[in-house]
């Protein structure tokens, strides 16, 4: 990946992943808000934490049952005033007095604590425990840990005479810019107050489910805007210039000439657009529309060599292939599955030949194989006996490559490839009569063609997976199976440095985003351990079971497991892009 891909690439991946993912966790967050769960912390990115800024309010009151505890300002004091400060054994009580708590004098804004608080029956709280924010691998204390109560952890707002202030809630930026998540109490411990897990099925179904309903909602805004964005492109009459043998256009009777009006009741008039309505129906049946070519035998000069003769349109049937015959280009056929005649096989792709390499030798008898060392060293005197020379449409390194064209000089058998592969359907087409056309829709026709896109887009992702499934050689599922961040960061750095119109990358970018978005759906809606279907599935687990719970650490268990496995997928996907990206390869 060249610097100004990889740029581009970190750039227009945050710019396009990071405000699906956001979108996604803030729909947990309202969610959880509306259903009065509590929520600790909003974080952009995955830990470790870089900065976070806190917010909420919870008072604390203290009393003189309120045991301090791990605060070395407030040892320092009591050693240093004792005559001003009294303490009832080592937990610190006590040390107060009518109009000021002389214990919170030690305590410093902006720290982290934990509090073990009482709730009282008008709500408020009095904390049994006060002490600093636990190290991760602090040793328990005899004390403290001994206190039983609900728990409060956050930041210290403000110290009163006998109340504390602190903020629950962390807005965090973390190192890791690949997502971001939602903290709530007790996702799956019932037992704390405002949890998630105390709430009713439906409470937690709605924000287990929020964040794939907004992304569900993305590509729905994402493609009505693209459909509104005025659009040019090359629009002419699709016609068809090769039928392959027994393919499925074959056997339905399409012939060289036939001009294809209508796929599954859409127009056609671009390659991209048939392209992709052929891919819509692999393994299914395709419903064409097609005015046929008559040929003229007198055309004039510059007109096509058919007429055409509107009302004398046919229908026809066909289904397009997962898999595709790669037909080996022979000189006499034997196996008309598996090979194809080189006369017929030229009349499909005038690169094609029966070889695509020759080797050197002293003297050749086998012209389509060999080629004599005299020979070779006329075309670069470093060659020599024992080489090997590919076939290639333009030479990098004159000692291993010979050109296409002093290869059909030396023997007219030899080509770039020996294989022909037919494709879904089995023709060629080009488009004829071609101009360039600007169209847009109005909001209305953009808002209901959003949904055909998102369907299209649904069903073009199914049979890349059944095609992958079927290991399909069908050309028009090629590209990689899968790609991670990595990969995405690659494929929008190569969208931003290609040479395209700005809106045509702006364009491509969003329905990039409503891609990922429409995926990002899926992916958390399956009951997959460690993500959102996953804890759906044990919400409706406890609901066929009665409202009988799987107990919660068993539930957190099976989530880690999840995540790990998920975690390690993932990574074995970036190795993946990492290669890809070594060897040279791109999407375009």
């Amino acid at each position: 990946m060249i610097p100004a891909t990889l740029i581009f690439g970190i750039l227009t991946f945050l710019l396009v992943l990071g405000p699906l993912i956001i979108l996604h966790e803030l729909g947990h967050f309202f969610t959880a808000k509306w259903t009065r769960t509590k929520v600790v912390e909003f974080g952009f990115g995955f830990p470790p934490r870089a900065t976070g800024l806190w917010t909420g309010a919870t008072e604390v009151s203290i009393t003189e049952e309120t045991i301090f505890e791990g605060f070395t300002e407030l040892e320092s004091l009591e050693t240093d005033n004792p005559s001003t400060i009294t303490h009832d054994g080592d937990d610190l009580r006590g040390v107060q007095s009518e109009s000021f708590d002389g214990r919170l004098a030690a305590l410093e804004e902006g720290i982290q604590v934990e509090a073990t608080v009482d709730k009282r029956a008008d709500g408020s709280f009095h904390a049994l425990l006060l002490r600093p924010k636990k190290r991760r691998n602090a040793l328990a204390s005899d004390v403290g840990d001994a206190v039983v109560g609900d728990f409060i952890n956050g930041k210290l707002r403000a110290v009163g005479p006998h109340s504390i202030t602190i903020s629950e809630m962390v807005w965090s930026i973390n190192w890791l810019p690949l997502g971001g998540f939602v903290k709530m109490v007790g996702e799956e411990d019932p037992e704390a107050e405002n949890s998630l897990a105390s709430k009713s099925k439906w409470a937690r179904s709605l924000v287990l489910s929020s964040g794939a309903i907004v992304n569900a909602i993305i590509p729905i805004i994402l493609f009505t805007f693209v459909l509104m964005l005025p659009q040019t492109q090359l629009a002419g009459d699709v016609t068809i210039t090769a039928v392959y043998p027994d393919s499925p256009a074959d056997q339905a009777g399409l012939r060289v000439g036939d001009r294809i009006l209508e796929v599954d009741g859409r127009d056609i008039d671009d390659l991209t657009g048939l392209q992709q309505a052929i891919t819509l129906k692999l393994g299914g049946t395709s419903n064409w529309l097609v005015r046929p070519g008559i040929p003229d035998p007198s055309p004039m000069p510059g007109a096509t060599a058919f007429q055409y003769i509107e009302g004398r349109d046919k229908d026809i049937s066909l289904s397009p292939r997962y898999q595709v015959p790669d037909r080996d280009v022979v000189f006499e056929v034997t196996d008309p599955e598996n090979q194809l005649l080189l006369a017929e096989a030229r009349l499909l792709d005038i690169t094609v030949g029966v070889n695509d390499r020759l080797r050197v030798v002293l003297e050749a008898t086998d012209t389509s194989q060999e080629i004599s060392i005299t020979d070779a060293r006329l075309l670069d005197n470093r060659i020599a006996l024992g080489d090997e020379l590919q076939v290639v449409g333009l030479i990098s390194d004159p000692t291993s490559e010979i050109l296409l064209s002093d290869a059909r000089r030396h023997d007219f058998s030899l080509g770039l490839k020996t294989s022909i592969i037919d494709g879904s359907v089995g023709i060629q087409i080009k488009t004829e009569n071609a101009t360039q056309k600007t169209f847009s829709n109005n909001p209305w026709d953009a808002f209901t063609g959003s949904f055909r896109e998102i369907r299209d887009l649904i069903l073009l992702t199914k049979n890349s997976i059944a095609g992958l499934v079927q290991s399909s050689n069908n050309p028009q599922l090629s590209g990689p199976a899968t790609v991670g961040p990595i990969g995405i960061g690659q494929l929008t750095g190569e969208i931003a440095v290609a040479d395209a119109a700005v809106s045509t990358k702006l364009r491509t970018f969003a329905v990039l985003a409503a891609t990922i978005s429409l995926s990002l759906t899926v992916i958390n809606i399956l009951p997959l351990p460690g993500l959102d279907g996953g804890r759906l599935l044990f919400v409706a687990i406890e609901a066929v079971r009665g409202g009988k719970r799987i107990s919660p650490e068993r539930e957190a268990v099976v989530h880690l497991a999840g995540i790990l496995v998920l975690l390690s997928l993932m990574a074995l996907i970036s190795v993946q892009d990492v290669m890809r990206i070594f060897r040279g390869e791109s999407f375009f």
